[in-house]
């Protein structure tokens, strides 16, 4: 079972129309062909006001002479698709896509295979209702057909309501079926009107009569031949353009925009079970090089309210040099989602994968204070205390190293800028708990020597303590705190 999805105004819909756009005088896409404009999509209000896709640009300006025009992108559209392709990722493996251009493809549309989904979503009606809601949410108009083969689905979703439901393609009309124009005008001047018609024919006289073309395509219609589509394949990274049908000045009106551009990468992100971990977001100017921003996560996520909170709390500190009129994201490689698995049983300190878990906290701090606020220690194979360690952007991996794994007496990575002195009467009352570790350093190397301890003090506190072997003189101390455990 296939479902078809068409686009009649695509070329509009996948624009981002600012919330505080006024859009009372009508919106409307052209494209010029032949040194003539024509209408490509219209909003409601164009619509209502009488204009259709194919009319002239001046027929159209007669009943909207303030609307809004832009120029069709055809770039800009399938970016588009490839996110909404994504999205439908999440319901299919089997998708195709096409849009609106020249005499073969007169609609943009998306054609899934759902058949093999119905039963994991709850039978078609609830994965019908899951996708109907989808669309509805991220503001499409579109017409859906259900068919046995991906050129039926296309054909019913030209159909009217009456023909949709029956789903009998013998009932279809020649207007419904994705043939050429000239075909079509062929086809009615010998008086035939609906695909039954067609049907009954033998293929002899269908290919004597109008060519091979029209044969192999009502083969593919009714499953007597492969439908030779090019299936939808899922991209490495996400790379995106958003444009906007209105110029926004400031960053608070960018609140509403960065809502529909994120919840289009979580919908992309969903679909895929991928994460990303890096996202560059370009805010485009007309005029001005664009402003680019740079969320680095601590750990990969797909969740929209989390990217969307950061990249406010980055904007809050960022100085618009003109309006913008688009935004561009560019992710990292996209890695396979992780599914934490939720025991019986919550163990202590397990991340939930809530907006409160501690990625999402250092995030979020790091957007508000500056990247470099926000830092981690690693351990480095170095046998000398003070070099140990070392400040990185990113937390350490899971996976130990083979110094790290080898090593049977752990260290803290939490070291005193300055060793701290210990007085005689406190080195009386710790509980001395493993030690010596002897550390030396040749003398080209400051030459210390060190026996270092693992000590706990009267608070409780698993302290790291060494011996200067190379103090002589008693005015100075003998033992120092040099780092904390965790």
């Amino acid at each position: 079972m296939w479902l078809a999805l068409r686009f009649r105004h695509w070329a509009l819909d996948c624009r981002i129309t600012p919330e505080a756009s006024d859009g009372g005088a009508g919106m409307l896409v052209t494209e010029t062909t032949a040194q003539r404009q024509r209408i490509v999509a219209a909003d409601p209000v164009a619509l209502a006001a009488g204009a259709r896709n194919g009319m002239a640009l001046a027929d159209a300006r007669l009943r909207l002479p303030e609307a809004v025009l832009h120029e069709r992108h055809i770039a800009l559209e399938k970016t588009a698709m490839v996110r909404l392709a994504g999205w439908a990722w999440g319901y299919s493996s089997q998708l195709h896509w096409a849009l609106a251009g020249g005499d073969k493809v007169t609609c943009t549309h998306l054609i899934m295979e759902i058949g093999a989904s119905q039963r994991l979503f709850g039978g078609r009606a609830a994965l019908w209702q899951r996708i109907e809601t989808d669309l509805t949410r991220m503001g499409y108009r579109y017409r859906a057909g259900l068919g046995e083969t991906p050129q039926a689905a296309l054909a019913f979703a030209r159909a009217d309501e009456s023909i949709r439901r029956r789903r009998c393609p013998d009932e279809l009309s020649i207007a419904c079926l994705d043939l050429s124009a000239n075909v079509r005008a062929t086809l009615s001047a010998s008086g035939l009107r609906l695909a039954g018609e067609l049907f009954a024919l033998p293929s002899g006289t269908l290919i004597h009569r109008f060519g091979p073309e029209l044969s192999a395509y009502l083969e593919r219609l009714r499953g007597q031949r492969p439908h030779g589509l090019a299936l939808f394949r899922l991209p490495s990274r996400y790379n995106t353009r958003h444009e906007l049908n209105a110029a926004v000045d400031s960053t608070q009106g960018l609140v509403f925009v960065l809502r529909r551009v994120f919840d289009a990468l979580a919908g992309f992100l969903l679909g895929a079970d991928s994460a990303i971990q890096t996202l560059r977001l370009s805010l485009i100017h007309e005029r001005e090089p664009p402003t680019r921003l740079q969320l680095a996560l601590s750990a990969p996520t797909h969740d929209a309210r989390h990217l969307e909170h950061v990249a406010h709390q980055r904007l809050e500190r960022v100085q618009l040099v003109a309006p913008v009129v688009g935004l561009r994201l560019v992710s990292d490689r996209l890695r396979r989602s992780r599914h934490k698995q939720a025991g019986f049983w919550p163990q202590p300190g397990q991340d939930n994968g809530d907006d409160d878990s501690w990625p999402a906290v250092l995030d979020r701090l790091r957007a508000r204070l500056g990247h470099e606020a926000v830092q981690w220690l690693h351990q480095i194979d170095d046998h000398r205390a003070e070099h140990a360690s070392v400040y990185r952007d990113r937390p350490p991996s899971a996976v130990a190293t083979p110094s790290q794994a080898s090593d049977p007496l752990p260290r803290p990575l939490w070291l005193f800028e300055s060793p701290r002195p210990i007085s005689d009467r406190a080195l009386t009352q710790w509980c001395w708990l493993h030690g010596p570790e002897r550390i030396e350093s040749g003398w080209w190397q400051q030459g210390q020597r060190r026996d270092y301890y693992r000590v706990l003090d009267t608070r409780g506190r698993l302290l790291w303590v060494f011996r200067d072997l190379e103090a002589t003189d008693r005015t100075t101390a003998y033992y120092y705190v040099h780092g904390l455990f965790g």
